[in-house]
């Protein structure tokens, strides 16, 4: 068995099987599919994180990442064990290795999962968190979510809360010697928590000229409060 996690934390079983000298996701990966309304000329990238566990990121035909809808309760989902169930996809088999992670073998996407590559290569003693600029992030509200992860690594003083009952703390972006203020807004929902970073994130995208496609890896600081230090990856095409 395998399990497939999106980045709104929702979790999908499949079936691992061994054929004709390869190996296949199969039973679930067609009720995974379906529900991300994977089609021919998708690109999907995975991060192999050990233990029959993968990262998923899905890429539409224009090469945009779709946008996840979070559930309200986190679930995994099971399969039936049917051994009928003819709909399988083959793992690809060659990964590019970043730090600790793999990214599938990237096909033609507009550069996106070649910049994905490139963007896992950086590393650092500090944690690390990836985000490909989507367009809502770019075009969209003063907003752009951020890997639940990143919550395992902030100090728990230092919220405040609001009327929306999110959980606040101020935080600084930083690019070689320059800081632009932001906040980070931590839901808490039945389906996980989300991180979003907000108030002061556009003018962050204007003066840093963030396009959809770039990559920004989110270096984790702890010095003077919270400080992420920014490295950003361009879309080449």
């Amino acid at each position: 068995m395998a399990f497939l996690t999106i980045p709104n934390g929702r979790k999908w079983k499949v079936k691992l099987t061994q054929h004709a000298g390869g190996v296949w996701f199969q039973n679930g990966w067609s009720e995974f599919a379906s529900s991300h309304g994977v089609a021919v000329g998708h690109l999907l990238v995975f991060k192999y994180e050990g233990n029959s566990q993968f990262h998923v990121l899905i890429f539409d035909a224009t090469a945009t990442e779709i946008d996840y809808t979070l559930d309200d309760e986190l679930q995994v989902h099971r399969i039936e064990d049917d051994e009928s169930d003819d709909s399988s996809v083959e793992i690809i088999k060659h990964f590019y290795r970043g730090e600790g992670s793999g990214s599938a073998h990237p096909k033609k996407d507009g550069g996106v999962a070649k910049n994905l590559v490139i963007a896992n290569a950086f590393t650092s003693e500090n944690p690390l968190f990836t985000v490909i600029m989507r367009p809502s992030y770019v075009n969209g509200k003063d907003r752009a979510s951020l890997p639940q992860d990143i919550i395992n690594y902030l100090p728990r003083d230092g919220f405040t809360k609001d009327y929306t009952k999110a959980s606040i703390l101020p935080v600084k972006l930083q690019i070689v010697d320059r800081l632009w203020p932001v906040k980070l807004y931590i839901y808490e929902r039945r389906g996980g928590s989300s991180c979003v970073v907000s108030a002061g994130w556009t003018a962050f995208v204007r003066e840093n000229s963030l396009q959809v496609g770039d990559v920004c890896v989110f270096e984790l600081i702890m010095r003077d409060g919270v400080l992420f230090n920014v490295h950003i990856f361009k879309c080449q095409d």
